[in-house]
């Protein structure tokens, strides 16, 4: 790790935090330009698309032969599927797939469940065009994760085939901030404070208070092989901890990566970052293991 490129890093997101934007929608401008920055590989086509009637950014390659899933961040009220083509691309580029990101709709025009049916839906549909469900990835960061883990636990409930593999980046899962590292870490996040996690989720959820910590409550039992990778420094470190643990005694393969020093989403500096290309590559290597096997077990 370059010392200087990290510090640098934390000096941007340290001024963006300490001055916010005046509005939701310069909110969501900024973040955009943020995440834009992280271009795709070379040889990808991006093309505006749907599944199931949600809006996507479909990202194909010559030699794509899966599909990925992608469902981004932004604390439920900023990000864009364009804005994390990078992210998605360079994974879809790796494990020879398709990539689709998700283009959930954002609250507070659209609460609590609209983004979770949204990327039910879009699973679904994917499901339903794909020859294999052992062939199909399903990723994303912060809220994205939160998202993922509602929509499959939703999924098996209905009956619904699992996806090969699932790797999230720096997971939000626990809506009500009860864990330990939300304090603990605070003086060390370069990018989340706990108040501002509290205003998102309270804008997401409305009054469905219930769903604040249900993935934490739930049997994840039949959830398949699961990857997590967490930042060392940042807030939410505890909610990737207590996710694996509840996978990994529910019987799901279960690996956990925390990174030292890394904070919230280190993958999308990967353009700037050693560690963001590392993580990525740790993660590409996972997905492409996993179904490997897999498709040994199906033949």
């Amino acid at each position: 790790m370059s010392r200087f490129e990290l510090n640098a890093i934390r000096g941007e997101l340290l001024s963006r935090r300490e001055n916010p934007p005046g509005s939701l929608q310069n909110a969501r401008v900024g973040f955009d330009q943020l995440c834009k920055r992280f271009l795709p590989p070379p040889g990808c086509n991006s093309a505006a698309s749907t599944l199931g009637g949600v809006l996507v950014r479909t990202l194909t390659y010559l030699a794509s032969r899966r599909s990925l899933l992608y469902v981004h961040g932004g604390g439920f009220m900023v990000g864009s599927a364009e804005g994390f083509e990078g992210v998605a691309g360079t994974l879809a580029s790796g494990t020879s797939a398709t990539a689709y990101v998700v283009d959930y709709r954002l609250t507070p025009e659209h609460a609590y469940p609209a983004a979770q049916q949204d990327v039910l839906t879009a699973y679904a549909a994917l499901l339903a065009s794909s020859e294999k469900a052992s062939d199909i990835v399903l990723a994303g960061d912060s809220a994205g994760g939160q998202l993922i883990m509602a929509a499959l636990i939703q999924a098996r409930g209905m009956g619904m085939e699992m996806p090969g593999c699932v790797v999230l980046f720096s997971p939000w899962v626990d809506l009500a901030l009860t864990a330990e590292s939300i304090h603990s870490k605070a003086g060390v996040d370069c990018f989340l404070t706990p108040s501002k996690l509290q205003a998102c989720a309270n804008a997401y959820l409305g009054q469905h208070a219930e769903a604040a910590s249900f993935i934490l409550d739930a049997d994840l039992e039949g959830l398949p092989p699961l990857m997590i990778q967490v930042g060392e420094s940042e807030i939410l470190l505890d909610d990737a901890v207590r996710l694996a643990r509840n996978a990994g005694s529910a019987g799901v393969e279960t690996r956990l990566e925390v990174w030292p020093g890394m904070f919230h989403v280190w993958q999308a500096y990967a353009p700037v970052l050693s560690e963001g290309r590392e993580a990525l590559a740790s993660a590409t290597d996972f997905i492409n293991r996993v179904l490997a096997r897999e498709k040994v077990v199906d033949t």
